[in-house]
């Protein structure tokens, strides 16, 4: 671990936005002034931009947690190029500690390939910022000064900042400090008061004072019959006045004077005994006065006020279609009985699979929907095929027919895929897409909002960075599980696999195959997947809208439309901007030894959204 408290946290950061919200401010405090944070979605490679600073210049901004920070600096640069931003200064600024060499590279890189200057900041960096000049942001961000390096007292850092209006007051004026503090918070004001504040386990007297020691601006005792009474408050109150122009006494109700400590009772105080909004107009006056300026916008400060008594949403009154990797299933009710007159060798199944969906009952008998390709099997001749009524009969032959069913409709959906010209995989016992011609395979599909588009089943990619770059393909490969619901309907679960193969088809082995599988996914989320699910299976049509495999009333037919429900309730983008961003930072953040072992994962149901 490292020995310093400041370098640990920014090295093991668990909050990619507090990350960019501490990032833009070091950047404001150490000459951009100007800076003008983005985030969210659709940032276009700029996590901040300065449009024009006093000089004329355009800065972009670019931040990172990621270990391969010159593969993140590079794609940075290469996106704020093909958007047309041309910045003359690139801000990038990384938790690594980088040597002067990687530091020439990085400058050179900027230089020679797109002519801007690069301002970097490092790891080392950002620490002279925090133990110098910028010291106070610690106590600021303290999802990034975490406990126990940095201890916090009533839910606030300890760090050295004095930035907090702390509002003292004892328990039975608790309604007027809560409602004190939150229409400071919504003044963009940081305020807090022991009564909102997370306090289980701590010995009150000693964590108020601390915060006001540490923290406190401006200190603001709320006086009242049960106040002046409290001698612990009274002495908080002598220990705040040794300090000129801390103390802003506010009055809530009319109280023996002749108690209060001499230093505070000749303090005019803010006077709330006839109106709260009164009291309130006074302490923003005194504010005013002392050149105590907000440091929120009005809608930080609206959502710091809430989110102190209500849980974070992210919900919003407003319904919302959702998707599942589900479609509707129809299977016929007979089932057909062929007795062999000699055993298929292994060769002869594997061929007959790719052309008819068969179960074997035994080595010479076999079931199936629909009838096998002419001259395909060698059978014992009758006048008339047997047939049953398979969901009458609970077993055949030894074995449950609702198996049986099963069987054969994931074992009809390969044979679609066959026919539709999918290669089968012999080491990942599926069918997988090729490439078209020497060409990826590009799948035209109708979007569940009945759009057209198209999305790419096949591709390659690169692992690794430099010297240890690898080329690589991937195809995209359905499987198949069919089930009956409560109500006897049927439908099929189809989970998008990925196949990952080396420049000349070889297959790889244990966690390579997770490596690279991550390669190819690591910014595919739930609206991609479910592009690819569509493309997965709308390639697969026989006619619009489905799959159909046999004819007629034998005919195995999956429909091509996903199941939806309506959600009474809708998820708010806004609210959720910038999870993108926060998650893919996050998975490159992760050790890249946590690969995934489990091959069976369905990656549609991975919640990216």
């Amino acid at each position: 671990m490292s020995a310093d408290p400041i370098i640990y946290c920014l090295e093991h950061i668990s909050d990619y936005r507090d990350f960019e919200r501490l990032c833009s401010a070091i950047l404001a405090g150490a000459g951009y002034s100007g800076i003008d944070p983005l985030g969210g979605t659709g940032d276009e490679g700029r996590d901040a931009i300065i449009r024009r600073d006093e000089s004329g210049r355009k800065i972009g901004f670019a931040y990172t947690v990621r270990a391969d920070w010159r593969t993140k600096l590079a794609s940075d640069c290469k996106r704020v190029q093909e958007k047309g931003h041309g910045p003359d200064v690139f801000v990038f600024v990384c938790t690594q500690a980088l040597s002067a060499s990687e530091k020439d590279i990085a400058h050179r890189l900027v230089s020679m390939d797109y002519g801007w200057t690069l301002d970097l900041f490092d790891l080392e960096r950002l620490r002279v910022q925090l133990v110098g000049p910028q010291r106070h942001l610690i106590a600021q961000h303290p999802s990034i000064f975490t406990p126990p390096f940095f201890p916090q007292r009533g839910g606030q850092s300890i760090a050295e900042s004095r930035d907090t209006l702390i509002i003292d007051h004892v328990a039975a004026d608790r309604a007027v400090a809560t409602w004190l503090s939150q229409r400071l918070s919504l003044a963009g004001f940081r305020a807090w008061c022991f009564g909102a504040a997370p306090l289980a386990g701590e010995n009150v007297d000693d964590s108020v004072r601390k915060l006001i020691e540490v923290r406190a601006v401006q200190y603001l005792p709320l006086f009242s019959p049960a106040s002046v009474s409290d001698v612990t408050f009274l002495e908080r109150c002598t220990i705040a006045a040794v300090k000129d122009g801390l103390v802003l006494p506010c009055r809530i109700a009319v109280a023996q004077e002749d108690r209060l400590p001499s230093k505070v009772a000749n303090l005019a105080p803010a006077d709330f005994t006839t109106s709260w909004k009164t009291g309130l107009a006074d302490v923003l006056a005194r504010l005013e006065t002392l050149g105590i300026k907000p440091l929120m916008g009005v809608e930080q400060g609206r959502a710091i006020a809430l989110g102190a008594h209500l849980s974070t949403h992210v919900t919003v009154s407003k319904p919302e279609p959702v998707f599942a990797n589900i479609f509707p299933l129809q299977l016929p009710k007979t089932m057909l009985v062929y007795d062999l007159r000699k055993v298929l060798s292994e060769h002869e199944e594997l061929e007959l699979r790719k052309t008819w969906a068969f179960v074997k009952l035994s080595a010479i008998r076999l079931v199936a929907f629909t009838p096998p390709p002419p001259r395909s099997i060698s059978e014992v001749r009758v006048e008339n095929t047997p047939e049953f009524l398979w969901p009458n009969i609970p077993h055949r032959d030894g074995k449950r027919t609702f198996d049986i069913a099963k069987e054969l409709a994931w074992r009809s959906l390969e044979v679609a895929c066959a026919m539709k010209g999918l290669e089968f995989c012999d080491d990942r016992r599926l069918f997988y897409f090729p490439r078209q011609e020497a060409r990826e395979w590009t799948q035209t599909i109708q979007h569940v909002d009945g759009r057209a588009t198209t999305v790419q089943l096949t591709g390659e990619r690169t692992k690794g960075w430099g010297e240890r770059a690898s080329r690589f393909s991937y195809q995209l490969a359905p499987r198949f599980t069919p089930q009956r619901d409560h109500d006897g309907t049927w439908n099929v679960i189809v989970r998008v696999y990925v196949r990952v193969a080396g420049p000349g088809g070889e297959i790889f082995e244990g966690k390579e195959i997770g490596r690279r599988r991550k390669a190819v996914t690591k910014n595919w989320w739930n609206k991609e997947w479910l592009a690819r699910l569509l493309g997965v299976v709308q390639a697969l049509q026989t006619s619009t809208g489905r799959v159909e495999v046999g004819l007629d009333s034998r005919a195995v037919v999956m429909l091509t439309r996903p199941l939806m429900w309506e959600c009474p309730v809708g998820l708010d983008v806004v609210g959720m901007s910038g999870m993108n961003d926060i998650g893919e930072e996050m998975a490159e953040f992760r050790n890249v030894e946590d690969d995934e072992s489990d091959d069976s994962v369905n990656e549609f149901d991975r919640g990216k959204s």
